[in-house]
């Protein structure tokens, strides 16, 4: 991964706020995220993570401020045309879908149908095999997504997420509710597709760790507000989180990263 990106930026977004019922939800916040860079979200429950990714991907309109794609503000752009853009792996999703693992990824290739052309296309079948490729779990194909593990559901989203053939992939908690062999085989493909450069990536988490090992930047959030931006090394301190998470963290060295962080009152680094 290059923590340097000399590239315009994919999304700027200046002083955006989202309300509701009366109160600021999140916001005022400026930031930018590189065409080459994993940008890790992090922040204790109610911070306004999800919301952020919501209006980063389009599916918030902001209360306030304005938002960007490639300096060309979103209101340029369709959904259709931003899905193309942008692919999103939200955190809830639907507890039975009756569908193939291929059935699912080839999902993902909604937003380059039309009116015009609602079957798809053999460059649309090539997609879904790129992504099914990607990810490895071409031998899932034909199964039931029901069937699966919850990890190995996980990578089924992302592939069809890929199929959208986006620039952008965000997304929500993607190790929730995981055990700790798929926690590090996401952390794997998602360490993968972001080294492969097609893709910039964002995503919100609790899993310090897990943010660690793979970030650039790293975008601390409190009560709807960016409180800090920078280096996980920097970030990532046990300073930065005893404030951010009102507990108290330790460092341990080893791993990949010289960085482990582990909650004193041993509950683990991510609540």
């Amino acid at each position: 991964m290059s923590n340097v990106d000399s590239s315009p930026p994919l999304i700027t977004a200046r002083a955006i706020e989202w309300r509701a019922g009366g109160r600021t939800i999140l916001g005022p916040l400026d930031i930018e995220v590189g065409a080459e860079e994993c940008l890790m979200v992090i922040g204790p429950n109610g911070a306004g993570k999800t919301t952020l990714l919501r209006l980063l991907t389009g599916l918030l309109a902001p209360s306030g401020g304005d938002l960007a794609w490639r300096g060309g503000p979103y209101g340029q752009l369709s959904r259709r045309q931003l899905a193309r853009r942008i692919a999103y792996v939200p955190q809830v999703r639907p507890a039975r879908v009756p569908l193939t693992v291929e059935e699912v990824v080839l999902s993902g290739r909604y937003p380059h149908l039309s009116a015009r052309r609602i079957a798809p296309a053999a460059r649309d079948w090539r997609a879904v095999h790129r992504a099914l490729s990607r990810v490895e779990i071409e031998s899932l194909a034909d199964r039931p997504l029901d069937e699966l593990s919850g990890g190995e559901r996980q990578a089924v989203y992302i592939a069809a997420a890929l199929a959208q053939e986006p620039r952008l992939l965000v997304l929500d908690e993607p190790t929730t509710h995981l055990d700790p062999r798929h926690q590090r085989d996401i952390a794997r493909l998602l360490r993968k597709l972001h080294a492969g450069g097609e893709q910039a990536v964002v995503v919100a988490t609790h899993d310090l760790n897990f943010a660690s090992r793979l970030a650039d930047r790293v975008l601390a959030l409190h009560e709807g507000q960016a409180i800090a931006c920078g280096p996980p090394a920097e970030l990532l301190s046990p300073s930065h989180l005893d404030r951010l998470f009102a507990a108290p963290f330790e460092l341990l060295r080893g791993g990949e990263r010289p960085l482990h962080l582990l909650q004193i009152d041993g509950h683990g680094g991510d609540e």
